[in-house]
C-alpha cells in the first residue's frame, strides 16, 4: 500500500549539460585595394559572436562567427588602419536528457591568436576560442506529504526559495545613430558593445525590462592626416518577455548577453547627417523565486504495519539575493620602451572573474585586459596591452554560493601622469545573484506491507535506558510506539537526550 496523496513538489533549475569545446580560426587574408602596405602590426584580436542556439531531437546546435581583426601601421603616412575577415563556425553537443523548455547559457572566450605576415599585403593568422554552453531545465522533485493518521512522521522545518519561473528569450535591438556632431567617420578601427539592464518590473506572466546598451567606437577621421576620434554613445532600450509563472511576488534574477552585433556606416549621399547603424542580438534569461516557510518530512513509520520509507536527496535553496554592485579600480600601466605623446584610445578589453568565500566574506578576483593606442615621442602608433588584478568583497551577500551573471568595465578614464605613465580609473560593474544552499534527505514515498501486521508486546511499559545524544524519534521508532505518547508519558519537551536517563516506553 502507497500513500502518496498531496505531496510537496520543489522546483529548482538543474545543469543536463555543461562542457566546453575549442573551436579553431584560421585565415588566409590579403588586403583588399584600397587598404595601404602594412608596415608594423599593432593589434590582431578575434572576436567570436554567437547568431543562433537551438536545442532538437537531443542535439545543441551553435552557430556563429568569429571577426578577426588586424590593426596596423600603413606604410606610407605611417597612420593607423585596419582589415577584418570573419570565420563561419559551428558546433554541436549531444544533451542526454533534453528538456521541454530549456534554457541555453553559451559564452565565448578568445585563447590566442597569432599572426604571420608573408607579406606586406599578405597575412596568415591562426587563433583559437572556447565555447562554453550549459543546459538547464526546471526540475521538479515530489516529496510526501502526510496525509493519512496512521503513520508517524518527522518533520522538519525549512526555509526555501521554490522556482517559479525560468525562461529566456532572444531578441534584437536595431537603432540608426545620427552622429552629425562628431567628426566624420572615414572608418572604423575598433568597436565594443556592452549591454546593462537598468530596471525590471514583473507582472503576472509579463516581465517588462529596461536596459541600455553601451556603444564605444574608435574611427579614423581624415584618411590623408590619420586624425582618429571616438565615439561613446547610450543607446536605451525596452522589452516584454513572456516568463510563465512569474508574478508581483517572485524575486527575479535577470541576465543579459550580447550574442553578436554589427556596427557600419550608413552610406546615403543624400543624407547631409552622417549615421550609424547598430544592429544587436541580446539573449535574457530570467529565474524567478517565490520564499517560503515549510516543513518536509524527513522520516516515517507506521505502528501497525511493517514499512519502508523511500528517501530523496534534497538540494533546498534558503534564499535568492540578485546583486548589482560596482567598484572603482585604479591602475597603472607605464610603458618599458620609449615615451607616450598622446592617447589616442583606451579600453577593457576582457574581464575574467571567479569568487570564493573566506574572512572578509564573497570576493570576487579576476584580471583586467586594458589595451591602449597611443602616439610615442617620434609620433609613432604603438599598442600597448596589461593585465590587472582586481578584488571586490560583495557587500550584503549572506550566502554559500554566487552565481556570477556578468562583469563588464561600465566606464574608463585616464591621465598621463607622466610621459611613460598611465594612471586609470576603470569602474567594473558585476551582477550577480547569491544563493544559500543546503542538503537535505526527505521522505519521497512511503510503501505499507498490509500483509505484514505489526506484533503487539504483551507489557504496557517498557523501560528503556537512553544515552546521551539520542532522539526520542529513533528511540519511539524502535520500540514501535508513537512520538506523542513517549513524550506525554516521560514529561519530555527535548527531542534529543542530553543525558544519561530512563524512560517509560508507552505500548500502544
Amino acid at each position: 500500500m502507497e500513500f502518496n496523496q498531496d505531496n510537496r513538489s520543489f522546483c529548482m533549475p538543474v545543469a543536463v549539460l555543461d562542457t566546453v569545446a575549442e573551436q579553431l580560426a584560421d585565415v588566409d587574408l590579403t588586403l583588399p585595394d584600397y587598404c595601404p602596405d602594412i608596415e608594423k602590426i599593432l593589434k590582431c584580436t578575434l572576436v567570436p559572436k554567437i547568431q543562433n542556439k537551438t536545442l532538437s531531437g537531443g542535439q545543441l546546435q551553435i552557430d556563429g562567427y568569429c571577426i578577426v581583426n588586424v590593426l596596423y601601421v600603413e606604410s606610407i603616412k605611417k597612420t593607423i588602419r585596419c582589415c577584418e575577415q570573419s570565420v563561419n563556425f559551428s558546433q554541436s553537443f549531444s544533451v542526454k536528457d533534453t528538456p521541454d523548455d530549456p534554457v541555453i547559457i553559451t559564452k565565448t572566450k578568445s585563447e590566442y591568436i597569432n599572426c604571420r605576415a608573408l607579406s606586406p599585403r599578405r597575412l596568415v593568422m591562426h587563433g583559437a576560442f572556447s565555447l562554453y554552453a550549459k543546459v538547464f531545465s526546471k526540475s521538479s522533485t515530489s516529496l510526501y506529504k502526510p496525509s493519512n493518521s496512521e503513520l508517524e512522521t518527522n518533520k522538519q522545518p525549512i526555509h526555501c526559495a521554490d522556482l517559479k519561473s525560468f525562461c529566456q528569450e532572444q531578441f534584437t535591438v536595431c537603432e540608426e545613430i545620427s552622429v552629425a556632431d562628431k567628426p566624420v567617420i572615414e572608418s572604423i578601427l575598433h568597436c565594443d558593445v556592452d549591454v546593462a539592464i537598468t530596471d525590471t518590473k514583473a507582472v503576472t506572466g509579463k516581465l517588462m525590462l529596461n536596459g541600455e546598451l553601451n556603444l564605444r567606437m574608435f574611427y579614423l577621421s581624415d584618411v590623408e592626416s590619420g586624425e582618429t576620434n571616438k565615439l561613446d554613445y547610450i543607446l536605451p532600450f525596452n522589452k516584454i518577455i513572456d516568463c510563465e509563472g512569474i508574478d508581483e511576488n517572485t524575486i527575479n534574477c535577470v541576465s543579459c548577453d550580447v550574442m553578436s552585433y554589427d556596427i557600419r556606416l550608413k552610406n546615403d549621399m543624400l543624407s547631409e547627417k552622417p549615421s550609424v547603424i547598430v544592429d544587436v542580438k541580446l539573449c535574457v534569461t530570467e529565474e524567478g523565486y517565490v520564499i517560503c516557510d515549510d516543513e518536509v518530512v524527513v522520516d516515517a513509520y507506521s505502528t501497525n504495519y511493517a514499512s519502508m520509507p523511500e528517501f530523496e536527496q534534497l538540494k533546498i535553496i534558503g534564499d535568492v539575493s540578485p546583486l548589482d554592485e560596482s567598484q572603482m579600480e585604479k591602475i597603472s600601466i607605464k610603458v618599458d620602451d620609449g615615451k607616450i605623446s598622446k592617447i589616442l584610445d583606451i579600453y577593457v578589453e576582457q574581464i575574467t572573474a571567479e569568487s570564493r568565500f573566506d574572512d572578509k566574506g564573497v570576493c570576487i578576483s579576476g584580471k583586467i585586459n586594458i589595451c591602449m593606442l597611443a602616439l610615442n615621442e617620434d609620433n609613432m602608433p604603438v599598442f600597448i596591452e596589461r593585465n590587472a588584478d582586481y578584488e571586490h568583497v560583495l557587500s550584503h551577500a549572506d550566502c554559500n554560493n554566487i552565481k556570477i551573471s556578468d562583469v563588464r568595465a561600465a566606464s574608463i578614464s585616464y591621465r598621463l601622469s607622466d610621459d611613460n605613465a598611465v594612471e586609470i580609473r576603470c569602474e567594473v560593474k558585476i551582477s550577480a545573484a547569491a544563493f544559500f544552499d543546503s542538503k537535505l534527505t526527505a521522505v519521497k514515498n512511503v510503501n505499507i506491507f498490509e500483509d505484514k501486521p505489526t506484533v503487539p508486546e504483551q507489557c504496557a511499559l517498557t523501560l528503556y535506558f537512553a544515552k546521551e545524544g539520542e532522539s526520542l524519534w529513533d528511540i519511539a521508532k524502535s520500540h514501535n510506539t508513537r512520538l506523542d505518547l513517549l513524550i506525554k508519558e516521560n514529561s519530555s519537551d527535548k527531542q534529543v537526550i542530553d543525558c544519561p536517563q530512563m524512560l517509560l516506553i508507552p505500548r500502544i
